[in-house]
């Protein structure tokens, strides 16, 4: 399955989150299903990414410095409006402005195929959807559930 823009070249997601072992769960979400993805957790570094020309989307995940996404987010929407920008968060309540800077927000606990549904929604062209359930090891809470 390949998640290809018009131009028939996959397409780059820029991932912004602190936790280096979210950004290796997302990223194998992200890749299992066709995208190219791009991990960051400097904020200059994903704003450097997303104005590079080739970021077709950018996922920022919420954690506990709200100050700094809120940053990058602005920087990005500014230099880059074009971009979609999905915001990942604890609860629907986006606080501290976030939501204007925003073109989807999705609950960090929810399936992980709400978020691939709001890439697929946000960004134009012929898209695949996974043609099965995501496999548990990439679901957000697999460590939680047992066997």
């Amino acid at each position: 399955m390949h998640m290809d823009a018009p131009s028939g070249k996959p397409r780059v997601i820029l991932h912004f989150c602190c936790d280096p072992s979210t950004l290796v769960l997302r990223e194998a979400l992200l890749t299992n299903v066709g995208y190219l993805v791009v991990n960051s957790n400097n904020g200059f570094e994903a704003i450097r990414w997303s104005t590079s020309g080739r970021v077709d989307a950018v996922v920022l995940d919420l954690d506990r410095n709200h100050a700094e996404v809120r940053l990058i987010a602005e920087e990005i929407k500014r230099l880059k409006p074009e971009i979609p920008a999905i915001l990942l968060t604890e609860t629907k309540a986006v606080s501290h402005g976030l939501g204007e800077l925003s073109d989807a927000v999705v609950t960090k606990d929810s399936d992980p195929e709400i978020l691939l549904q709001s890439l697929t929604e946000l960004l134009p062209g012929e898209v695949n959807l996974p043609l099965g359930p995501i496999p548990l090891a990439l679901h957000p809470v697999a460590e939680t559930v047992s066997p």
